[in-house]
């Protein structure tokens, strides 16, 4: 009978072991893996929304295209991909101007053109 409870003390000590290894990999886990959208620095802007540094980045470059004048964007994603993109900006009306700054997004995101929208500035 003595050697049971031996191996019993063993195996309840090796259960303990292993559920506390398991349970430090987990926290581990939680602590240092971060989704990329949660990674990216969150601004806030004059309406009192946040901005994150991509929709930024991009609002800035498409300033660069010419016709665009001041653009503002907004990015809807999920952990896995991005859903749509909206886009407000002056030259908007002009149609030329709204393809340039489609195919722009679409390649900057990796997303359909069907996925970007784009208003005109009031």
């Amino acid at each position: 009978m003595k050697k049971w409870k031996i191996a019993k003390s063993k195996m309840r000590d090796a259960l303990i072991v292993s559920f506390l290894a398991l349970l430090l990999v987990f926290a581990v886990w939680k602590i240092f893996y971060t989704p990329s959208s949660a990674k990216e620095t969150s601004l806030v802007t004059e309406s009192g929304q946040t901005s994150t540094e991509r929709e930024k980045s991009l609002a800035a470059l498409l300033s660069q295209i010419e016709g665009v004048g001041e653009a503002e964007v907004r990015i809807c994603e999920t952990e896995d991909s991005v859903q749509s993109v909206v886009v407000v900006c002056d030259g908007a009306r002009n149609i030329l101007v709204n393809m340039n700054v489609c195919e722009a997004v679409s390649a900057a995101l990796g997303v359909k053109a069907d996925k970007v929208k784009i208003y005109p500035k009031k």
